[in-house]
C-alpha cells in the first residue's frame, strides 16, 4: 500500500534516517559526513519547525521511505542561528560523537557557498528523498505535486531548489514538473569525495 500524508514531528527519526541513507548522491552521507545526528538537527530537524511548509512522507507499507521538504529560506536562517547554542551544547555532552570528520564538509559547505535564487521571488527552498527501493513507483512525482499545491494555497509565489548535474533521474523530475534553470555553476565543493568538480544547479518554479 502507498500513500502520501503530511509530516509530523514524530517522523523526525524516520526522515534522518532517508536522508543520511541519501544525502550523497542517492547513497550514505557516511562517505562525507560520518555523524548522523547532527546531520538530521542540520538538514531535517530545522524544516519541521515553523521555518517547515509543505512538508509530506511517503510509505509503503505504512512505513516511510521518502519525503519532501520546504523551507522559507528567511525562517530556516534564523532558526539555525537560534539553535547554535544548543547545538553546541550537544556537541559539548558528546551527542556528536563524529562531529570533527564531518568539520571538513561544513567547511567546504562555508567556503564554496552555493548560490539562492531571489528568496522575494522564490522564498522557499525543497529537499525531496526517496530510499533506492521506493524509486520508480511515481512517489517523487506524488510528493512533489502534494507539495507544490500545498505551496500554492498558502499563495507562496515560488519555490527553488539546489541540486547537481550528477542526478539525472531528479533533474528529469524536476524539469517534468515545470522546474527551470535559474543558475549553474562548477564547484569544487564535491571534489575530495567525488575526485572531481561537480555541476551545481539552483533550479526555481513559479506558483503565482
Amino acid at each position: 500500500m502507498e500513500r502520501i500524508r503530511e509530516v509530523r514531528m514524530g517522523d523526525l527519526e524516520a526522515l534522518g534516517h532517508i536522508a543520511y541513507a541519501t544525502g550523497f548522491f542517492g547513497e550514505s552521507a557516511r562517505r562525507f559526513f560520518p555523524d548522523a545526528t547532527l546531520f538530521t538537527d542540520l538538514w531535517v530537524r530545522p524544516y519541521l519547525g515553523p521555518a517547515g511548509c509543505g512538508n509530506f512522507v511517503a510509505l509503503l507499507g505504512g512505513v516511510p521511505v521518502g519525503y519532501i521538504l520546504g523551507a522559507r529560506l528567511g525562517a530556516y536562517r534564523r532558526y539555525l542561528l537560534h539553535a547554535l547554542p544548543w547545538l553546541c551544547s550537544r556537541a559539548l555532552r558528546g551527542d556528536y560523537p563524529q562531529l570533527w570528520p564531518s568539520l571538513a564538509y561544513l567547511g567546504r559547505l562555508l567556503r564554496y557557498a552555493l548560490p539562492h535564487a531571489p528568496t522575494a521571488a522564490y522564498p522557499v527552498q525543497l529537499h525531496i528523498n526517496l530510499l533506492p527501493g521506493a524509486r520508480g513507483r511515481g512517489l517523487g512525482q506524488a510528493l512533489l505535486r502534494a507539495h507544490l499545491e500545498a505551496l500554492h494555497r498558502q499563495g507562496l509565489p515560488g519555490v527553488q531548489l539546489s541540486t547537481t548535474r550528477e542526478n539525472t533521474a531528479a533533474l528529469r523530475l524536476y524539469e517534468g514538473m515545470g522546474f527551470w534553470v535559474w543558475r549553474e555553476a562548477r564547484s569544487p565543493l564535491w571534489r575530495p569525495w567525488l575526485g572531481r568538480d561537480a555541476v551545481h544547479v539552483v533550479m526555481v518554479k513559479e506558483l503565482v
